[in-house]
């Protein structure tokens, strides 16, 4: 069964001022962070956020859209209690950017635009009663529109990692503190579209647009009518539920807003973005690959996280090699095992490229830097500390270790002649002993270089 999808993603800026006035994105008591532009007084004018601007031309850049250099404000009619003004500033006619792209599992899901609109206030429902929270009204959105293009829930999950990780690139939202929220929409061969709103969560994006499929599919196998509308998301019983009839474009009364300015984006002005879009995540997966000869996976893994991919290329300065086993392999399998991002932690460049250093120079064990590496991850004790506090580090000289060496050969003959025979399994299990007498203080690959020599 055919199945149609699209997306509206509205990611939340990482401005410290609102859209439109001077107050605060960010604040703890309700309806606090407010002025008679948010609460929308009578006689009150907006004045637009330039950075806002300059990070919805960043966004649309980075979805390969073409940007717009002269754009304007209009009005969208409703009227909703979380909207004081009856009416939302957004861009309909013209937007910042369009006809852009961004390709996911091999696939170029198409942009139809980016634009900048307004933030409504936020409504907390109780039993009984609602309340609003002006906090947000007025806070600076980017809405992502992309084309139908979608073929399943798990496709357009795809995307929106992707997108995450591109705007984490560019610096324009705050991961864990701002919020994307996205509506979904979805239809099936070839029948009404519905909407499912404000949908919070790229598994909740998923589990919503699975769940309509599977309401759309039930319908039409039935023979019952599909109908046009809006519906939202109870992640607790994991369904959608009709929430109004599907306005169309011409129910929300668009008026271009003349207390705006028309913006015209010089050469200049987009010239100076363009010189700041970073290097993204696909490109730095092909050098990483070219590079550093990561396979594409660990390259793919590195690079979907900034963070994680500044720390592995500072670390490759001091040595490559190393870098590609403590960072793309240990550190990785450590965060993985444990279920963190490299964000959860205190891992920094600077603790690995220390650790490189002690493993370079021989005066640490594989096992105890790997040992130190978790204790990093875990509760945040840079490893050099680490293996110093608890006497890890190699101290034994060379004639300490060959001594080590010769008297485990003769406590263990028949051992050592199996491994002269071939048996690599023995030459582990002798390697294990002499660790163990040293107290890890050995690096196994001089112990297996020793034992090699004594063949």
């Amino acid at each position: 069964m055919k199945t149609i999808i699209g997306l509206e993603i509205h990611v939340q800026l990482a401005t410290n001022s609102k859209l439109f006035c001077s107050c605060s994105t960010v604040s703890k008591e309700p309806n606090t962070s407010v002025c008679e532009i948010c609460l929308g007084m009578p006689g009150s004018k907006p004045v637009l956020n330039k950075k806002a601007i300059d990070f919805a031309v960043l966004i649309a850049l980075a979805l390969n859209c073409k940007i717009n250099e002269n754009f304007f404000f209009s009005r969208k009619t409703y009227f909703y209690p979380d909207l004081a003004k009856n009416y939302q500033i957004t861009q309909y006619e013209v937007p910042i950017g369009e006809k852009g792209f961004l390709e996911v599992d091999g696939k170029k899901i198409r942009i139809t635009r980016v634009h900048l609109e307004e933030d409504p206030a936020s409504i907390i429902r109780e039993k009984n009663f609602s309340l609003i929270d002006y906090n947000r009204s007025g806070i600076p959105l980017a809405e992502i529109v992309t084309e139908p293009d979608f073929e399943s829930p798990g496709q357009a999950r795809h995307f929106l990692d992707k997108l995450l990780t591109t705007l984490n690139y560019l610096g324009v939202y705050s991961h864990g503190e701002s919020v994307m929220k996205a509506d979904c929409n979805l239809s099936i061969q070839g029948g009404e579209r519905v909407e499912v709103k404000n949908v919070t969560g790229f598994r909740a994006v998923q589990d919503a647009l699975q769940s309509e499929f599977e309401r759309q599919k039930s319908l039409f196998e039935s023979g019952k009518k599909i109908v046009r509308e809006t519906r939202g998301f109870d992640a607790e019983s994991n369904s959608t539920y009709s929430m109004r009839k599907k306005e169309t474009e011409d129910d929300y009364g668009y008026l271009y807003d003349a207390d705006l300015p028309r913006i015209e984006m010089s050469e200049q002005w987009l010239s100076e973005l363009k010189k700041k879009l970073p290097e993204l995540a696909d490109s730095k997966v092909n050098r990483f690959v070219k590079e550093f000869g990561l396979k594409e996976y660990d390259a793919k893994v590195l690079a979907s996280n900034k963070i994680l991919s500044q720390i592995f290329e500072q670390s490759a300065k001091a040595d490559p090699n190393l870098a590609v086993r403590l960072v793309s392999r240990e550190l990785m399998g450590i965060l993985n095992y444990n279920k963190l991002k490299i964000e959860d932690t205190k891992v920094n460049s600077a603790g690995i490229i220390g650790l490189i250093e002690l493993v370079k120079e021989g005066k640490v064990s594989d096992k105890n830097a790997k040992e130190s590496l978790i204790k990093y991850v875990q509760e945040g004790i840079v490893p050099q500390d680490f293996l110093q506090k608890n006497n890890l580090l190699i101290d034994v000289s060379s004639s300490d270790l060959e001594n080590a060496v010769a008297s485990v050969i003769a406590e263990n003959k028949s051992v050592f002649e199996d491994y002269k025979s071939g048996n690599e399994k023995s030459l582990n299990f002798l390697i294990g002993l002499v660790m163990r007498r040293m107290k890890g203080k050995a690096d196994a690959r001089i112990l297996q270089k020793l034992f090699a020599e004594k063949k």
